[in-house]
C-alpha cells in the first residue's frame, strides 16, 4: 500500500468518525428540541386553561358581589353552573401540571445522559494518554495508577460532580467552596 493509499484511508477513517459524531450530536440536539417543543406546548396549554378558569372565577367574583349588594343569601347566588363547568378544566389543568413535570424530567435525564457521556469520553482520552505515557516510559507504573484512579473517580462520582457544579451555578457556594467540594471528592 503507498503512501497514497494510506492518507486516503486515513482521510476516509477521519471523515467517517466525524460523520457518525456529527450525525449523533445532531440527533441529540433533534431529540431535545423535540422534548422543549413538546414542553412549550403544555406550558401553552396551561396557560389556556388557566385563562378559562379565571374568567370563570370572575364570574363566580361578579356573581357573589351582585347578590351581597342585592341582600341575598350568599349560598344562592347562582354558580352552580359555572362550578360545573369549572370541575373539568380544573382538573385538565392539575393533568397538564403533572405532565408537564414529567417532560421536564425527561428532559434532564437526557440531559445528564449526555454530560455523563461527555465524562466517559473525557475518561477514556485521559486513559489513553496514560496508556501512551506508560509505553513510552514517560510515567511509571505506580504515576499510572494513581492517575487512572482519579479520573475513574471523575466517572464513579459524577452525580456529586454534578450537584456540586449546579450549587456554583445557582450561586449557593463560591468558587473556593466548589474547589474544596471537588478535591474533597476526588482526593
Amino acid at each position: 500500500m503507498g503512501l497514497f493509499d494510506r492518507v486516503v484511508t486515513s482521510a476516509s477513517g477521519i471523515g467517517n468518525a466525524l460523520s457518525k459524531g456529527a450525525g449523533q450530536v445532531l440527533g441529540k440536539a433533534t431529540v431535545e428540541a423535540k422534548e422543549a417543543a413538546k414542553i412549550t406546548a403544555v406550558k401553552a396549554d396551561i396557560v389556556a386553561v388557566e385563562a378559562e378558569v379565571d374568567t370563570a372565577y370572575t364570574a363566580i367574583g361578579r356573581a357573589y358581589v351582585e347578590a351581597a349588594m342585592a341582600g341575598k343569601e350568599i349560598c344562592d347566588i347562582g354558580c352552580a353552573a359555572t362550578l360545573k363547568a369549572l370541575e373539568p378544566k380544573l382538573e385538565r389543568l392539575m393533568e397538564l401540571r403533572k405532565e408537564l413535570v414529567e417532560l421536564e424530567k425527561q428532559l434532564m435525564d437526557s440531559q445528564m445522559l449526555q454530560e455523563r457521556q461527555l465524562v466517559q469520553n473525557e475518561v477514556d482520552a485521559a486513559k489513553e494518554k496514560l496508556d501512551k505515557a506508560k509505553a513510552m516510559g514517560v510515567i511509571t507504573e505506580a504515576e499510572y495508577q494513581e492517575r487512572l484512579s482519579k479520573e475513574q473517580r471523575k466517572l464513579d462520582h459524577f452525580m456529586e460532580l454534578r450537584n456540586i457544579k449546579r450549587q456554583k451555578e445557582m450561586g449557593l457556594i463560591t468558587s473556593e467552596e466548589m474547589e474544596a467540594k471537588v478535591n474533597a471528592l476526588l482526593g
